[in-house]
């Protein structure tokens, strides 16, 4: 796990370099992992009225002709872990592991990825730049970071995830594979058509909740191939039932904090509403019509469907809890 992470890190994040020196007295710009400085003297229309601080992170950052160089590099990490951990777990004397190889492999670099793309994603959004302070600057500034992060994903999503989802039987489910087709279509769009501030956020931030569901996942499949082996330590079981249910409460929790209540809420509150008044202002360029009425159509989609998961976790849950206070219930009146 730890190697991935280094190859990801080393292969995926630029060599940080020293700042040049400033062409303009107006903006200094450093492209690595330092700091970005800007002076307010060319932020100027509808920029004017920004109020965020002056100095932020800068995150790694591509610019539109780099997309297709960093998505085949993303997309050949996932693809080179994939398989390499499918052979290592292939290999492995633990059942666990042995036993679906596959589906192992690829929570574990599900799990890094989204570690990753969390972190980045709520560095940029707690960071956001001086732009960062109207509708037109959050929807029409360009990015770059946010395009990077865009065709990061967009490498793993069509090389790695999508294939991987296709040959896995445990992974093919029709909700989850329309989430990725969805979610590529929007890294097409926020690494290609509209690199906006948001995009930190939505292919970002948001996957904080996914780093206890993958982990939940795994020892989910974990329980059921413990149980299902006749020489199975009861202390193992115990040990990893107790794992799965912590992660169950904790997974609950941050998907209802996460998806159900803040990205409902920046949706609804902040995107959508910046995006009509963009798409009414004058000024707006043609060209961005048609990215800004997608990102509103599948934001709100988007939002629907996290709302459907929530309602559906909540009945998977009620039933699961009735389920086992029939169980009490029967095994108390066998006692009796």
């Amino acid at each position: 796990m730890l190697l991935l992470v280094g190859c990801v890190s080393s292969l995926l994040l630029p060599t940080p370099r020293a700042c040049a020196p400033c062409p303009t007295p107006s903006l200094a710009r450093c492209h690595g992992l330092s700091i970005v400085h800007t002076t307010p003297k060319e932020l100027t229309g509808v920029f004017r009225r920004a109020e965020f601080p002056r100095m932020g992170i800068a995150l790694p950052s591509c610019s539109a002709s780099g997309v297709l160089s960093t998505a085949v590099r993303a997309g050949c990490i996932g693809v080179l872990a994939q398989l390499g951990l499918f052979a290592a777990f292939k290999r492995a004397s633990d059942p666990v592991l042995s036993r679906a190889p596959g589906y192992s492999a690829h929570s574990a670099v599900a799990f890094v990825l989204m570690v990753f793309s969390a972190a980045f994603g709520l560095i940029g959004w707690l960071n956001p730049p001086a732009t960062a302070g109207t509708a037109a600057g959050r929807l029409l500034v360009e990015s770059n970071s946010a395009r990077w992060l865009a065709a990061t994903l967009l490498g793993f999503l069509i090389a790695w995830d999508i294939p991987t989802c296709l040959h896995i039987q445990r992974l093919r489910k029709p909700d989850m594979l329309g989430h990725h087709i969805a979610m590529t279509v929007t890294a097409i769009v926020g690494a290609v058509y509209l690199p906006t501030h948001y995009g930190l956020y939505y292919m970002g931030v948001v996957e904080l909740s996914s780093i206890p569901m993958t982990a939940y996942d795994q020892y989910e499949r974990a329980a059921d191939v413990v149980s299902s082996l006749e020489d199975i330590s009861p202390q193992r079981l115990q040990r990893v039932r107790s794992i799965r249910d912590g992660l169950k409460g904790i997974t609950a929790v941050a998907f209802v904090l996460v998806r159900a209540i803040d990205f409902t809420r920046v949706t609804l509150s902040k995107f959508l509403p910046d995006a009509v008044q963009v798409l009414r202002a004058p000024s707006t360029a043609a060209s961005y019509y048609l990215p800004l009425q997608f990102m509103i159509v599948s934001s709100a989609c988007f939002a629907a469907l996290q709302l459907y998961w929530f309602s559906m976790f909540v009945r998977i849950s009620l039933t699961q809890r009735a389920r086992e206070q029939r169980k009490k219930k029967r095994s108390g009146n066998r006692d009796t």
